[in-house]
């Protein structure tokens, strides 16, 4: 019998783990320095949106200290290349480009120091940036789509390009994409789990004047050329039994609303 796999290990895990991230290419052959944590600043472009499931991580931080250094820019560097974040940096010496759930974690854990890698190219950090995340596969499909917006936005690339560059299917990124015709508040409901993924794509199918969350009005949330005999069954997800664990943990995603996957890693932990 094969190695069995822990569901919610799959489930609650968060690559920015700091033994199994690479090290930014940049900076693979630089020797790590430490700096003051009151040193560091994040970077403005951080497509990451919302740092998650800090408490382990900074309780790791606390007994065996920070052990995969912080990617780091010297401030002058990063404003050569972003004049217009002059503001955001202030007076710290250098930005984050890599590893802010790591100085997160630091700082909840109480670290003065912490260990970088200090590279001397920021002209592409928030390309890099993107890349390093959407790679981990731990950002949610809303800052994906954010930040891939982001990407064509700053260099014009088509969607096949980003794909290209971020090692994604094209099909992957025209799913994330699909995201941004949400209008805003209906962006915030998927964000704070009050819609799941797969409802937000079909909504996205829709006219902004006529999008809503479900069961706020009568107006269908999918286009159809005729009723639906019987009404959604919200809570069936379809999983095929022969499936890997890791087809089951994507299911799980596509499916559930951040706020209720919470919920299955708690029950499952028990």
């Amino acid at each position: 019998m094969g190695r069995r796999t822990d569901l919610s290990s799959l489930l609650s895990t968060t690559t920015d783990g700091q033994e199994t991230a690479p090290a930014p290419r940049a900076a693979r052959d630089s020797k790590p320095l430490t700096v003051r944590v009151a040193d560091l600043t994040e970077n403005p472009d951080n497509p990451r949106h919302e740092l998650r499931d800090l408490d382990g991580l900074a309780e790791t931080v606390r007994e065996r200290g920070v052990l995969q250094a912080l990617g780091v820019v010297p401030a002058a560097v990063f404003l050569a290349a972003h004049p217009h974040h002059e503001k955001a940096v202030g007076a710290a010496p250098y930005v984050v480009l890599h590893g802010h759930r790591r100085l997160a974690a630091a700082k909840m854990a109480g670290l003065d120091e912490v260990p970088v890698l200090v590279r001397q190219d920021a002209t592409r950090s928030d390309e890099d940036a993107l890349i390093e995340n959407v790679q981990r596969d731990d950002l949610t499909e809303l800052e994906q789509a954010q930040a891939i917006q982001g990407l064509i936005t700053a260099y014009g690339y088509s969607q096949r390009q980003v794909a290209a560059r971020i090692g994604k299917t094209q099909g992957f990124v025209s799913q994330r994409l699909s995201l941004m015709r949400l209008r805003d508040d209906l962006q915030e409901a998927l964000a704070d789990g009050r819609v799941s993924v797969e409802d937000a794509r079909r909504i996205a199918r829709l006219p902004r004047d006529e999008q809503s969350l479900p069961g706020e009005t009568d107006t269908p949330t999918v286009p159809s050329a005729r009723k639906e005999k019987r009404g959604r069954d919200y809570g069936v997800i379809r999983i095929d039994s022969r499936g890997t664990p890791e087809e089951v943990v994507e299911a799980l995603r596509r499916h559930l609303a951040p706020a209720t996957l919470d919920r299955v890693l708690e029950l499952l932990g028990r």
